[in-house]
């Protein structure tokens, strides 16, 4: 008996001591043409033949991207960061102390070999309980301030993992990525994903998180109270079962972009063929409700609509929700959504049900519009919704001087920021420089700036990154040299365009004036402009128009909004006469309506 408890013992201990294959921080450089980018790469058990992980790139600023997938047969180790497209195969060498492969990322194959190191230390399992649950707190970041909730729950025996939301940005959970223990009960939490992190001490009581968020190299004060779950804000006008029209869950190609685009389709009962509007969001990645501080404008566009007798296809922005994101990630301009758009109108006009097709666009969406209608016949109308008729860098440096304006910035501060952005502009819209000059000239004329030389070397650095990748992007460099009034004069279907007059985003009298010239000049015969008194960027009823109203007001969009864009639709394609209509005639023949 005693030798076979001893034989037992034996088989215990060495399972529990023999190593993980893999487990550990591998360390290597990625060999690329442009030189050696070091990779870390932390694996961790999740079980018998299971791990998770993540990836830091400490010289882009990068820690904690999360891997999608680790897999190892006892021999070749397949690594998978769905976040950056790539895919990692190697070999694991003799002694377990190296793997060397290939690396393979957006349609590139580098080498890479790396050795392992010591795993991080663990958490201790006293904090690590502690630390478990949903956080909750408001990042203040100037102009707005942002709900942020982080939830935290045990990954495997020794590590943490868990998920971050923004609900005033998207309903989205961002992974994270890795949990650090710093020292005593600081831990850093790494949400590579959107390039943040959160440097935070639990308190003795074990009630909040303090620390320093950081992301794009810009640091934060955090304060995070535990809460049993996240707070809700009230939205009255979120539509609510059961709905008296059919709802359909729709996916359809755009092959021209190797896209995949996901949405809700929402049908009038009967057997039509119903008018339909395609809504079509603004700039950013965003969902089909358009979602923004819990407000869900799409939504509640479709719900008025289609009980209006009009069908609503609204979708997600490629690379969002159930749409595919499409070989180049990150790479989308203005024009690559309007071949979305037009992928979704072909859809449509297939279905027996479905009668004349238009577009409703909000923001950015107001200028995919008309470049959508310009080229396609099958558009029978458009609606702009705080549309630009402004070529883009004039639109940028207007809406910043609104907000500056409206945040009680002096004239001085007005027009150096407005120097500054006209100077950027002018050599992102230069055609004559290659990339690398428009480098070099970016940063020369940043550095010069009086502000930017006066912050904090880290801020610096971190700042012309975030600078550069933004000015250098292809979407702003499409945006800013677009100029939406030849495409408008084209435009030869029924225009609706408005806005609010507290709209500091896309200023009305500029877009709205813009709007109209040239319609008139293009010879449209039925087109509308008007401006809503008291109305913001989201057509809210708002005090100041500021950015940080946003989420306060519980209004999503105006009623008499939605009555107004569900009116001029009827009396062209339904055949009805709703009040404001009545009021303004029944054609809208080239009128401006000033409210």
């Amino acid at each position: 008996m005693t030798s076979l408890l001893a034989a037992i013992l034996a088989v215990l201990l060495h399972t529990v001591t023999t190593p993980d294959p893999l487990a550990g921080i591998w360390t290597g450089d990625l060999v690329t043409p442009n030189g050696g980018i070091a990779l870390r790469i932390h694996i961790t058990p999740t079980g018998t033949n299971t791990w998770t992980g993540s990836i830091d790139t400490p010289s882009q600023g990068s820690f904690g991207i999360p891997l999608s997938s680790v897999r190892f047969d006892g021999h070749t180790a397949r690594i998978g960061c769905a976040t950056t497209d790539a895919t990692w195969t190697a070999t694991l060498g003799e002694g377990g102390k190296e793997l060397r492969g290939t690396w393979v990322q957006r349609g590139g194959s580098f080498p890479l070999s790396c050795t392992r190191g010591p795993a991080p230390p663990e958490i201790p399992p006293a904090l690590a309980r502690q630390l478990i649950g949903t956080w909750e707190g408001t990042l203040d970041v100037g102009a707005v301030q942002l709900r942020l909730v982080i939830g935290l729950q045990r990954n495997s025996p020794t590590t943490i993992a868990g998920y971050l939301v923004s609900p005033d940005q998207s309903p989205d959970q961002v992974a994270i990525g890795r949990v650090d223990w710093a020292s005593d009960r600081s831990v850093r939490i790494l949400i590579g994903t959107v390039g943040a992190s959160f440097d935070a001490t639990l308190s003795t009581s074990g009630g909040t998180l303090e620390g320093m968020f950081t992301q794009g190299g810009v640091p934060f004060e955090l304060s995070l109270l535990r809460v049993e779950s996240a707070s809700t804000v009230n939205r009255p006008q979120e539509p609510t079962p059961p709905f008296p029209y059919q709802v359909e869950e729709v996916t359809y190609r755009n092959e021209i972009g190797d896209v995949t685009i996901a949405g809700t389709l929402t049908v009038p009962d009967g057997e039509g063929p119903f008018p339909a509007a395609i809504l079509i969001t603004g700039s950013g990645g965003q969902d089909r409700n358009e979602e923004i501080f819990q407000h869900k404008p799409f939504w509640v566009i479709a719900d008025h609509l289609t009980r209006r007798g009009i069908a609503v296809l609204r979708v997600d922005d490629r690379g969002i929700g159930g749409s595919s994101a499409g070989p180049h990630p990150g790479t989308a301009t203005t024009f690559d959504f309007a071949g979305d758009v037009e992928a979704g109108v072909d859809f449509l006009t297939k279905r027996p049900n479905i009668g004349p097709v238009g577009l409703i666009g909000h923001s950015e969406g107001g200028i995919i519009a008309p470049i959508v209608a310009a080229r396609s016949s099958s558009v029978a109308f458009i609606v702009l919704m705080a549309g630009t008729g402004v070529r883009g860098d004039v639109l940028l440096v207007s809406q910043n001087e609104t907000l500056m304006r409206a945040m009680d910035a002096d004239d001085d501060e007005v027009a150096a920021s407005g120097r500054l952005q006209r100077a950027l502009f002018d050599i992102v819209g230069d055609d004559a420089l290659s990339a690398d000059e428009t480098e070099v000239h970016l940063r020369t004329l940043i550095e010069a700036d009086p502000d930017f030389a006066e912050a904090p070397e880290s801020e610096r650095a971190a700042g012309m990154k975030q600078a550069l990748a933004q000015l250098k992007s292809p979407w702003i460099r499409a945006f800013v040299r677009y100029n939406p009034a030849p495409t408008l004069a084209k435009v030869t279907c029924p225009v609706l365009a408005i806005n609010g007059e507290l709209d500091l985003q896309v200023p009305h009298t500029q877009n709205l004036d813009a709007i109209a010239a040239a319609l008139t000049k293009g010879g449209n015969t039925d087109w509308t402009v008007r401006a809503f008194p008291g109305l913001n960027h989201l057509f809210q009823h708002s005090e100041t128009g500021l950015v940080s109203e946003y989420g306060q007001i519980e209004e999503t969009i105006s009623e008499e909004v939605l009555d107004f864009i569900a009116d001029w639709i009827a009396v062209r394609f339904l055949g009805q006469q709703g009040p404001e209509i009545r009021r303004l005639g029944a054609r809208f023949h080239r009128v401006r309506v000033a409210a």
